[in-house]
């Protein structure tokens, strides 16, 4: 089976170091042959990545979460998929974690509002994560449920620094850096999977949980969380040999040609009228006050001209650089993929935002599902050595496992400047309770009664 013959989805998730590698991935150590492995490789001076590997039925999806031995860990992970498309066409998808988003959600519409064409924008901050203390890993273990094969692995970032941006017009309003209004301390930061097959479907469960976000001095004045929306800004690439087309309820969608958002419950990309992929976007999350609370996320297709101009553009462009020779290296190895590969997220037919109305800083939890349609293989083994090389648009692969550098223009190893000093702001949920709302702080959380996301529907 040929590259053309090929699908290869990647999504990255909450990516953000500023490293500087200096030497050539080892993706040969990853036992790309065995069923499944977990393990570490060296793929910087200085930095490790610890690996999850699952190759089962013509599927094979792979993991990296970045890690140190030597001083605090980066907070930086993907996972890729490869598979053989049913309608028997070559197709790429990657679903990239751009930004963490603080918003005033003041028409309540769930989801944050921006036109940088008039400009107007409900962004107040942008969240830059640097470092973890600590680094722990759950290795991949397979179950057999009902016929059905499960593969679990995770790893979790504990005690995270970072800075919250100010959303400044000069500085890209926080897209890639900025000033810091405050720096943050968020309690972990845990990413989990469940990769299931079953018939011509994979699902790809992804169980991630932030925790608090407090922050911390320096802390300008009057700045707090409370009150306050976030939301998860994520960027879509698909390539196809065939005509594809990327659906939202539906309906064809072009985040660079559609001018206005769209709420969705589900997305998808089609070729030639052939499902490929799916986005299952109909969920609640949990926040994670006392007594936990579920809440709707509200997933919103958005134009790009909610963000920026300029945006991701800045400091981190050489690192960014440095970054993809990483993965662009181990790409033949893990995908099948020539090191050739460009980059342009700029192209992306989908953008969308993962929005959390009611938060306030308080830790969350949330477990969205993505679906391949694959053709099933007989024979297991490591993917076939790239015969041509793939369309530009390819190599957003590689900007996901890199995403780190974009944002972490304050990296985990800089000075920081320095402000006068405000009180730290402390999220843990207080004894009081309020009727139908998450235990609050003190102050209490506005709410918005016209707004269905400001409601909880259950209790946990």
């Amino acid at each position: 089976m040929t590259l053309m013959e090929m699908a290869v989805i990647l999504s990255a998730v909450f990516v953000q170091a500023s490293v500087v590698p200096s030497s050539r991935a080892q993706s040969s150590s990853i036992p790309v042959s065995q069923e499944f492995a977990s393990g570490d490789v060296q793929v910087f001076a200085s930095l490790q990545a610890w690996y999850t590997w699952v190759n089962i039925n013509g599927t094979h999806t792979i993991f990296l979460a970045l890690h140190s031995n030597q001083g605090p860990s980066p907070v930086s992970a993907f996972v890729g998929q490869s598979y053989n498309t049913s309608s028997g066409s070559r197709v790429f998808v990657a679903n990239a974690l751009m930004a963490m988003e603080v918003y005033n959600d003041t028409n309540g519409n769930g989801f944050l509002d921006a036109n940088y064409t008039v400009p107007r924008t409900e962004l107040l901050y942008t969240i830059i994560m640097n470092a973890s203390d600590t680094f722990a890993t759950t290795a991949v273990q397979k179950t057999v449920s009902n016929g059905v094969p499960h593969y679990a692995w995770g790893v979790t970032y504990g005690s995270v620094q970072g800075d919250l941006i100010k959303a400044d017009p000069a500085q890209g309003y926080g897209y890639g850096g900025g000033l810091p209004a405050s720096v943050l301390k968020i309690d972990h930061v845990s990413l989990f999977y469940d990769y299931s097959l079953n018939g011509n479907r994979t699902f790809l469960k992804t169980s991630y949980e932030i925790g608090n976000v407090t922050l911390t001095p320096p802390t300008l004045p009057n700045v707090t969380l409370r009150g306050l929306s976030f939301s998860l800004l994520h960027f879509t690439l698909a390539v196809s040999s065939k005509q594809f087309t990327v659906l939202a309820n539906s309906l064809p969608y072009d985040s660079q040609t559609t001018p206005a958002p769209k709420l969705v419950d589900v997305a998808q990309v089609t070729v030639q009228n052939v499902l490929a992929y799916e986005f299952l976007f109909k969920d609640n999350y949990t926040l994670l006050t006392n007594p936990a609370v579920n809440y709707p996320v509200a997933y919103a297709a958005s134009p790009r001209g909610s963000l920026p101009p300029n945006a991701f553009q800045g400091q981190g462009a050489l690192q960014l650089i440095r970054v993809q020779d990483y993965v662009k290296a181990s790409l033949p190895d893990i995908a099948g993929l020539p090191e050739t590969s460009d980059l342009n997220y700029n192209t992306s037919k989908l953008i969308y935002r993962v929005s959390y109305p009611t938060w306030s800083g308080y830790g969350l939890r949330h477990d969205p599902t993505y679906v391949a349609h694959f053709a099933p293989e007989t024979l297991t083994g490591p993917p076939p050595p790239p015969t041509t090389p793939p369309l530009t648009i390819l190599a957003l692969a590689i900007f996901t496992g890199a995403l780190s550098v974009i944002l972490a223009v304050h990296g985990f190893s800089r000075s920081r400047k320095h402000y006068l000093p405000d009180e730290s702001e402390n999220l843990t949920a207080s004894k009081s309770r309020y009727t139908g709302n998450p235990t609050l702080p003190a102050e209490g959380l506005p709410t918005q009664e016209h707004s269905p996301y400001r409601r909880a529907e259950s209790t946990v």
